[in-house]
């Protein structure tokens, strides 16, 4: 019998909605210079739905359909927009507010800009959290190999007592700028792994699927919600 698992909250994820008089690094309250601000657009791409197996990837609606009905319960299937390449976004009134000393604000939370890869921008907590243990099944060790921002980003050997949780944010360089949006369940042969705090944001691991077994099932969303720059915003404002 295969064992259905709906978790509550997992550490690894980050949820859209972070929470403006804000603290600084060092807990003070300070007046933070506001150098831009971006506000959501109206609405959310939906850039990919695909199932990953370890023989291939199906993107046939009818497949993915099933895979749903199958193995997710309703308001899990709901997360999941199936044909469809835009949606209105959701109500998370996801503020981004470029600030001084390499610091952005997300909704009240300062955050560090700790890199820029390619196309994204890392920006990580200031504070560190425990490093969470996998292992509870052969469902949450594939469910962690999926997202590739996790609390082992940055820790390779995995024996990282700590981590700063770290989220990327898409951008062409010009200004532009995206809040990347996972939704994801995995299956084995034993079990159905999801979680009820969707969505992640985050963006897939380049080769999670090389870690997928026989009767590994990995359904993925992927999503980019676009962020739009607030005329007249800058320092001070």
């Amino acid at each position: 019998m295969k064992l259905r698992i709906l978790l509550p909250l997992v550490a690894l994820t980050a949820g859209i909605v972070l929470f403006s008089c804000s603290k600084d690094d060092n807990n003070g309250a300070k007046e933070d210079q506001v150098l831009d601000k971006y506000l959501p657009g109206t609405t959310m791409e939906i850039k990919d739905v695909a199932i990953y197996t370890k023989d291939g990837v199906i993107r046939d609606a009818a497949a993915i359909q099933g895979y749903m009905d199958r193995n997710l319960n309703s308001d899990m299937k709901a997360r999941f927009y199936v044909g469809v390449s835009n949606v209105p976004v959701p109500q998370d009134n996801t503020n981004l507010s470029f600030l001084d000393n390499n610091r952005v604000n997300i909704n009240g939370i300062n955050k560090e800009i700790t890199a820029y890869k390619d196309s994204v921008m890392l920006i990580s907590d200031y504070v560190s959290s425990p490093t969470p243990s996998y292992g509870i099944s052969s469902c949450s060790d594939l469910f962690a190999k999926i997202p590739a921002y996790t609390p082992f980003y940055g820790c390779p050997d995995s024996s990282c007592a700590t981590y700063r949780e770290t989220n990327p944010i898409i951008t062409d360089g010009n200004k532009s700028y995206f809040i990347p949006l996972i939704t994801y369940a995995v299956t084995t042969s034993e079990c159905t792994f999801y979680s009820a705090s969707w969505p992640m944001v985050n963006t897939l691991s380049n080769n999670f699927q090389s870690a997928l077994k026989t009767g590994d099932t990995v359904l993925v969303q992927y999503a980019k919600l676009p962020l739009v720059h607030k005329t007249g915003s800058g320092s001070g404002n």
